[in-house]
């Protein structure tokens, strides 16, 4: 009897796909239109990154989730990311190999994210990753967020198999503990991603210094 994975669900900022550079170019956008005076760097757009679009206007702002301004500077960067997608992103090296590969093996994947969803749908088309994905969910989808496994159930739903079965791979704490909660099969983390692994998953997920070292899993 084989352990190998019978699916792989994916995160898409700092997994897949490199946003950083959008996400601060469309927060700074929304800074800008909503007349504050501040830009944001890379690296100092970087920790605000996890978690949602929301999480990150409040922590742009320093302000509480459901501050008004939080509020407005979150639907004010949802609205523009539709308009610039990915204008700077880019699949992370080995991305579109490992994808390929998965794929001639007729192993379905899909995408959880917290990037508003018509982004999301956006991102996706803009770089050539929806064809490979059974399924992609948003907690705008009516899902709770991650670390509630909600999102990876639904997807292990779709593309017809069990979490203990599938692999989750993401670069931030909220993908970990939503694999764990999950009960995933293997759990693993991005070291290109955005956010440290929380010294207490060290021993609980399989660290890929590069994006390839997931086809590993597959090996007999």
């Amino acid at each position: 009897m084989t352990n190998k994975p019978r699916a792989f669900i994916f995160d898409l900022d700092g997994t897949l796909v490199d946003a950083l550079p959008d996400i601060r170019a469309n927060a700074n956008r929304a800074l800008k239109k909503l007349g504050y005076d501040f830009q944001l760097s890379l690296d100092e757009t970087r920790p605000h990154v996890g978690g949602g679009a929301q999480k990150l206007a409040a922590s742009v702002l320093n302000k509480p989730m459901d501050a008004p301004e939080t509020m407005a500077l979150y639907h004010s960067f949802a609205e523009i990311y539709e308009q610039h997608p990915a204008d700077f992103g880019r699949p992370f090296p080995g991305v579109m190999d490992t994808l390929n590969h998965i794929r001639a093996q007729g192993i379905p994947m899909s995408c959880v994210t917290a990037k508003p969803a018509r982004a999301r749908i956006k991102v996706l088309d803009a770089l050539g990753l929806t064809p490979y994905l059974a399924h992609a969910l948003s907690p705008e989808d009516g899902f709770a967020k991650k670390p509630a496994p909600d999102m990876l159930i639904e997807c292990c739903r779709v593309m017809g198999v069990a979490p203990e079965q599938t692999v989750m791979v993401g670069d931030t704490r909220f993908d970990i503990e939503a694999g764990l909660n999950a009960h995933c099969q293997h759990v693993c983390y991005c070291e290109h991603g955005y956010q440290p692994l929380p010294q207490e998953y060290e021993t609980q997920v399989i660290r890929l210094h590069q994006f390839t070292d997931l086809l590993a899993l597959l090996e007999d």
